[in-house]
């Protein structure tokens, strides 16, 4: 019997097939177009912690490369001297390659940079040129991570997490396993550690979207005695711009607050896109001319002294 024959002895009734050659035709009409069917998106929220952050990880292990970002950003904080300093709807680029490397720059009109947020593997550092301030901090991801570091304005592991471009941990450092608590409208992931008498606490909340792809929309870390050290909201969630409508997913808007600083920082994403140049934007730079104050304890502080870039990177 030749295959023709086979074939049709085997045909399903005239509805499925009419069913089965539309599917084939559209099919066959994408192979041509020379792109493959947007995969659907989840259709049920996560049951548990472990499905929720394989969700988001998923999502962010997506991106291939690095990211250029441009950006309107407001910031403000309280200087050393307890005056509040604010920038208003200042343009802005970030590119970031996850874990770590983030070259964050404010500027300010014709006046150049104002504010640089930098981080590489080893170092990170912000650094603040405005008025009569003129100063850098800066420190190391080793004493940092040792709990052996002083607080700075922006602490640059939250404000990386707060960006929402790399993958969360399973749990925090000396953590346990997150939970995911939910009372039918919102689900939250609960990071957990123990307190220096062994109670445990929250130090870390992941408040999720209701609606699909069920990304996170807010993020909070508390002390063990329940005061708020970051709250980020984010928001309008769409996929990286060059990578197709099947493309990761990365927030537009952010709302960053860092309550014993006084500080909050707004971005509103107008791009997000793979970098396009191999040129180095996070290495750890040197010469800075100003007023440096060291992060790191006096055992542990650095020995380079960083400056910012004199070029944009792109």
């Amino acid at each position: 019997m030749s295959s023709i024959t086979q074939f049709a002895a085997a045909r399903p009734p005239a509805s499925r097939q009419r069913r089965v050659l539309l599917a084939a035709s559209g099919l066959l009409v994408a192979a041509l177009a020379g792109c493959a069917p947007r995969p659907a998106l989840e259709p049920q929220p996560p049951r548990d912690a472990r499905q929720a952050l394989r969700r988001i990880n998923a999502n962010l292990e997506r991106i291939e490369r690095a990211l250029y970002c441009k950006a309107t950003v407001s910031f403000r904080f309280r200087d050393a001297n307890g005056h509040t300093r604010r920038f208003l709807g200042q343009p802005a680029t970030i590119i970031f390659e996850a874990p770590r490397c983030l070259y964050f720059d404010i500027k300010h009109g014709l006046a150049g940079s104002v504010a640089r947020i930098g981080s590489n593997y080893e170092y990170y550092w912000l650094w603040v040129d405005a008025q009569d301030t003129r100063k850098m901090w800066y420190g190391t991801w080793d004493a940092l991570e040792r709990g052996l570091a002083r607080r700075v304005i922006v602490p640059p592991d939250r404000l990386l997490d707060a960006l929402m471009m790399r993958p969360l941990p399973e749990h925090l450092p000396d953590g346990i396993a997150p939970l995911l608590e939910s009372d039918g409208r919102t689900s939250r992931l609960l990071f957990f550690k123990t307190d220096a008498v062994g109670w445990p606490y929250v130090p870390r909340e992941v408040v999720l979207d209701s609606q699909a792809p069920y990304l996170p929309i807010e993020i909070i870390d508390r002390t063990p005695t329940g005061r708020t050290i970051m709250r980020a909201r984010l928001g309008k969630y769409r996929p990286v711009s060059d990578s197709g409508p099947a493309g990761p997913y990365t927030p537009r808007r952010y709302v960053v607050d860092w309550p014993a600083d006084g500080a909050q920082m707004r971005i509103d994403l107008a791009d997000v896109h793979y970098r396009r140049k191999d040129v180095p934007f996070c290495d750890f730079p040197e010469g800075w001319e100003g007023e440096m104050e060291p992060l790191d304890l006096p055992a542990e502080a650095p020995q380079s002294r960083p400056a910012p870039p004199e070029t944009e990177p792109s």
